[in-house]
């Protein structure tokens, strides 16, 4: 197939391998259409006063919240999430632009200097100019936010490499930001191929490309941008460690990890992959955590049930990770429950536990972005952080034990994000950014705003007559 011609490609239904529409591709002519029209909308967008971006956006947040309830079932049918995940999606990701909206004219004021030299000092913001948002399909709402919702609020215009697995989600924003009356062009969605995605990134236009997804693409993303010194915000993968010591409550730690590991079947950067358990209490903590791996929803179901969990995306994915669990066993792992694919349509793989991993296995090294647990025994602190730590990713970390210890603990922890005895996503106020191989720069909180705009020192002379 060449995409380069705008060719389609299928949406399938994860529960069922079925085919549920097309998406149509960018073909490369049309880049330059998609590229000036940003920047044409973009000299519109910057000159309308921040507070009326505000509430835009906040009429943005209105429209998908009220059409929430149906666009949740569309989300949960094509990207396999249950109808709560779906819905608990949608509602963060509301959040995330009201959070925006309410933030930005604070973080948007001038703030004054000393006088010096004869000279009154302020600082003020810009905006960035045109953005390329790539969105990842794993959490394509709430991701598109973190993005869009920033963005807009500080006077950007945004072009969405939407994620062909996703679409129907997407556009759905694309739609609240037509209706909430902003400029033609100030939000685009486009569907692309890998190299199609690459010229947009080399577009200079573009002076900021905010991207989700894989560390391996996230280095092709910024060599490209490098070229026209574009700025990138890359949160790319992860390889979450869990530390469980000895005098943690295990009742607690094991209801919270076993809905961090298998909500959305594990495909999440910041789930817990590797858990790092003290010997004393490793077969306590396996078999209350094998009675906690939900069972997969009924494939029969449109949306799936709560408390149950949905299907991998795709194909590639469940083979991917059928591929890390027989890897592990076949270097001595043990499975415990789950490990084995299902004879039955979609793309289902069962929530899984494996006790006794080798440190070289590749699960222990690779991201497994999917609904499998390894779990190693540690016999000192000191170990524990060491093998929490071996790893080229450091996007996010966990602790459960006795609050001073576990804290202790985290702080030793290289992440952007530790967790102790606590579990949950991102947090429109607080900034989320990976270290090393996980990315650079930040999404959420004040930081995630200021992301998308540019200082300006302005000095004016106090002159006397």
């Amino acid at each position: 197939m060449n995409r380069d011609l705008g060719q389609t490609l299928d949406i399938e239904n994860p529960r069922t391998g079925e085919t549920l529409g097309e998406v149509v591709l960018l073909p490369e002519r049309k880049i330059s259409t998609v590229v000036w029209t940003a920047e044409d909308a973009f000299r519109v967008w910057r000159d309308v006063p921040v507070g009326e971006r505000c509430d835009r956006v906040l009429e943005m947040a209105r429209l998908l919240e009220r059409q929430a309830p149906l666009l949740a079932r569309e989300f949960s049918r094509e990207h396999g999430k249950t109808a709560l995940e779906a819905e608990t999606e949608l509602a963060r990701s509301v959040e995330t632009l009201r959070w925006s909206a309410h933030a930005a004219v604070r973080v948007t004021g001038a703030t004054s200097l000393s006088e010096r030299a004869g000279a009154e000092r302020t600082v003020e913001i810009d905006p960035v100019g045109p953005v390329l948002a790539i969105v990842s399909w794993n959490f394509p709402a709430v991701v598109l936010a973190r993005k869009l919702g920033p963005a807009l609020v500080m006077g950007c215009s945004v072009v969405i490499k939407a994620p062909e697995e996703t679409p129907r989600v997407i556009a759905a924003f694309a739609q609240a930001a037509a209706d909430a009356g902003l400029p033609p062009g100030t939000v685009q969605v486009v569907h692309a191929s890998a190299e199609v995605t690459q010229k947009l990134v080399g577009r200079p236009e573009f002076r900021l490309v905010s991207f989700t997804g894989s560390t391996k693409v996230g280095k092709a993303i910024a060599r490209t941008a490098a070229a026209s010194l574009t700025q990138c915000i890359l949160e790319l993968g992860g390889h979450a460690p869990v530390i469980v010591t000895a005098d943690a409550d295990l009742d607690r730690a094991v209801a919270l990890l076993a809905q961090a590991k298998f909500g959305s079947a594990g495909q999440s950067c910041a789930a817990p992959s590797r858990f790092l358990v003290d010997r004393s209490v490793h077969d306590e903590f396996v078999d209350k955590f094998v009675g906690a791996a939900p069972l997969c929803d009924d494939q029969r179901s449109a949306h799936g049930d709560p408390g149950t969990m949905g299907p991998l995306n795709n194909a590639r994915r469940r083979d991917a990770v059928h591929a890390l669990v027989q890897d592990a066993v076949d270097q001595g792992a043990r499975i415990r429950t789950g490990g084995r694919l299902p004879d039955t349509p979609g793309f289902y793989y069962p929530a899984t536990v494996l006790t006794d991993v080798p440190p070289q296995a590749r699960i222990l090294v690779e991201e497994p972005f999917g609904p499998v647990a390894p779990v190693v025994a540690f016999d000192s602190a000191e170990e524990a952080v060491a093998m929490a730590n071996a790893t080229d990713f450091a996007l996010s970390a966990y602790v459960f034990g006795e609050t001073n210890h576990a804290t202790a603990l985290a702080r030793r922890l290289d992440a952007g994000s530790v967790s102790v005895n606590c579990v949950g996503g991102a947090a429109p106020d607080a900034p989320l950014g990976g270290r090393a191989a996980s990315g650079y720069g930040y999404e959420g909180g004040d930081e995630g705003l200021l992301a998308f705009g540019r200082l300006k020192v302005l000095q004016r002379a106090t002159l006397t007559r």
